[in-house]
């Protein structure tokens, strides 16, 4: 199963914040007995941008995620995920940083209507 996520910029408020498209939900990864990959990739609005930075709210277990990996050009970044097992189990929290024109955008921990804006990687 692809774990492709789409990093665009929220620019309905202000400050804008980073948006990553969750379809209403966490994004959830499947158990499997291999590492499986997720992938955020900019697009739209943020797509000239780079990603700076990527930062866990509430830490996972060690062993679970590798460390992030930025591509050549920033653009995009990838994550290995180890959800083997009941104790891979669970809903971790992160932040993410783009940078455009000389601004740093933060995912951020609500928006203005008070949806929340801080993304989270749920193993099931």
């Amino acid at each position: 199963m692809a774990n492709d996520l789409k990093v665009t910029l929220d620019e309905s408020v202000t400050p804008w914040v980073v948006k990553i498209d969750e379809k209403d939900n966490a994004n959830q990864v499947a158990r499997s007995a291999q590492s499986q990959t997720i992938t955020w990739q900019l697009n739209g609005d943020a797509a000239s941008g780079t990603i700076q930075n990527f930062i866990w709210v509430n830490s996972p277990p060690n062993g679970i995620f590798g460390d992030p990996n930025y591509s050549s050009n920033s653009k995009s970044m990838t994550m290995s995920d180890l959800n083997n097992s009941q104790s891979t189990t669970g809903e971790w929290t992160y932040r993410l940083e783009v940078l455009l024109n000389g601004n740093s955008y933060w995912s951020g921990p609500t928006s203005v209507t008070g949806n929340p804006t801080n993304p989270s990687i749920k193993n099931n």
